[in-house]
């Protein structure tokens, strides 16, 4: 579950960077982001930034790739590219309170929707709007990148980060299942009734021998456009408040839950992998981002494609991104802007668009005929877009994911639903107090 390791990542990482202001680096004076017209530093000045970067073997391999070329550019800087293998939130936050310990706060911060309000609760990033406005090179690469991706990273007008990828939960099929099952390819428009008819018509056999029409993606960005295409969300729009206990909610995770429990359509989650399942022919859907489809490719299968969520109430599902920023306590900032354009260039969205993880966040690599050759409909990624919303991610992110998780298993398990979301929603509540 690639997805629910970044985003918890992701979410250490703003908790960690709370650390390093904690250890005095915020009080250091910082270059100001630019304000007049923008020009490059020299080519052949002396300094060192230092990045936090995290993810798996095939993200690292882009990362020292930038740095390689950044080296090319500016070949007296020094780039201490910081990566962490993705394994634990628990290392990547040691390693970053380590390096603020030793005085290295990291110049450039790799971070996700799910610590971005944390981030900038606690003024960790510098505002890029000169950058943006007066740089024509980040100018043309903005216009290539929806601009939802920078929705979530802006706030009060201003603009903190610079989106690379991103990952929008769509609904993944058998297609040979469906053809031998009789079942034509759903309408992009289709809803949960359908949904749910499609499940039990391709849930047969028992035992070990069972076949269910539905592995659930069991983490909360996979349960989450269950949630958006009922028209409710976890907390309010402003982030502000929780609700947890809004009737919505109620009745969209008891719809969840009876996939498992009443219909029979979905294996217990609990000790079942969804990205086993499904393309070992156990399953005829489940739900991810693009980012199983490197591990597709790897074990041969090649027998899918993909659907936009099933609406209840309303089309909608969610979407998470990484991004870039520049830390606010940076004493070389026009660098790390560099850098970070150079991050999130065309060059390296298509080396993003070719790792098979993520979703690039400028159109032009996510329109490329490599990007859109697998599967069929491909295109849907970058075009969930217009119908996404990014994941409910409040400063407290770090208490309501793994409280609406205990929740759904309390839930998952025959217990009742008022009850588990009113504890979930109490930690919530508590957590955001503070």
């Amino acid at each position: 579950m690639r997805k629910t390791v970044r985003t918890s990542i992701a979410t250490a990482a703003a908790v960690a960077l709370l650390a390093l202001t904690a250890c005095g680096s915020a009080t250091e004076s910082a270059a100001p982001a630019a304000a007049g017209p923008y020009a490059a530093p020299a080519k052949d000045i002396t300094a060192t930034i230092s990045v936090s970067n995290w993810g798996d073997p095939g993200d690292k391999a882009v990362y020292d790739g930038v740095a390689e070329r950044f080296k090319e550019k500016y070949p007296n800087v020094t780039v201490n590219n910081n990566f962490t293998p993705i394994t634990t939130w628990t290392e990547y936050v040691n390693k970053l309170v380590t390096q603020a310990a030793a005085g290295q706060a990291p110049d450039v911060i790799n971070i996700a929707t799910e610590g971005v309000e944390l981030g900038l609760a606690n003024e960790l990033f510098t505002p890029l709007d000169g950058f943006l406005k007066n740089d024509p090179e980040a100018a043309s690469l903005r216009k290539d990148i929806d601009p939802k991706l920078f929705e979530g990273f802006s706030k009060d007008g201003s603009t903190y980060l610079m989106p690379n990828t991103f990952n929008t939960m769509v609904i993944y099929y058998n297609t040979k299942m469906f053809e031998a099952a009789g079942i034509e390819r759903p309408s992009d428009d289709w809803t949960w009734d359908e949904f749910l008819a499609i499940s039990k018509k391709l849930t047969t056999g028992s035992g070990a021998n069972k076949v269910y029409g539905f592995a659930m993606p069991y983490y909360s960005f996979g349960i989450t456009p269950w949630l958006y295409s009922n028209g409710t969300s976890m907390m309010s729009d402003d982030l502000e408040t929780a609700q947890l206990t809004d009737e919505k909610v109620k009745e969209t995770v008891g719809w969840v839950r009876d996939l498992v429990t009443e219909h029979g359509v979905s294996p217990q989650p609990k000790g079942s992998d969804p990205y086993q399942l499904f393309p070992a022919g156990k399953a005829a859907m489940t739900g991810a981002g693009h980012f199983v489809t490197g591990g597709f490719e790897k074990a041969g299968f090649s027998d899918y494609d993909i659907l936009p969520w099933p609406k209840g109430t309303t089309k909608s599902t969610v979407f998470g991104a990484g991004a870039f920023a520049v830390s606010k306590t940076s004493k070389n900032q026009e660098l790390s802007w560099e850098f970070i354009k150079m991050l999130t260039d065309q060059q390296t969205q298509k080396q993003w668009a070719d790792a098979g993880a993520a979703v690039p966040s400028t159109k032009t690599a996510a329109s490329s005929p490599e990007f859109l050759s697998s599967p069929k409909h491909a295109a849907e990624f970058y075009n969930s877009l217009s119908y996404a919303k990014p994941v409910a991610a409040p400063r407290a992110y770090n208490v309501l994911d793994p409280a609406f998780m205990r929740a759904m298993d309390e839930i998952m398990s025959g217990q009742d639903i008022g009850s588990s979301l009113e504890k979930a929603q109490k930690d919530v509540e508590e957590a955001l107090q503070q």
